[in-house]
């Protein structure tokens, strides 16, 4: 992912407050953490349920205590 697409994405993050994106077959989920930093979820599909969660259990993730920037790069 080049570095463009990582500072829009850490644009959106800070904004919004969560971020979806595909890289490389898996799909990305990035949120602010209630407590701090972001939590990070990846999944190997993007199905969800009519609420809009996902259907599967995520294959990886866990709560990142840094920046939007660095929680975007470190599971990339």
């Amino acid at each position: 992912m080049k570095e463009k697409e990582i500072l829009q994405l850490t644009y959106i993050l800070e904004e919004i407050g969560k971020i979806e994106f595909e890289h490389n077959n898996l799909f990305y989920e990035i949120f602010e953490s209630a407590e701090s930093g972001y939590m990070i979820n990846i999944y190997s599909s993007n199905e969800k349920d009519d609420d809009g969660e996902y259907l599967f259990e995520n294959i990886d993730g866990g709560q990142f205590d840094g920046n939007a920037k660095d929680a975007i790069e470190f599971m990339l």
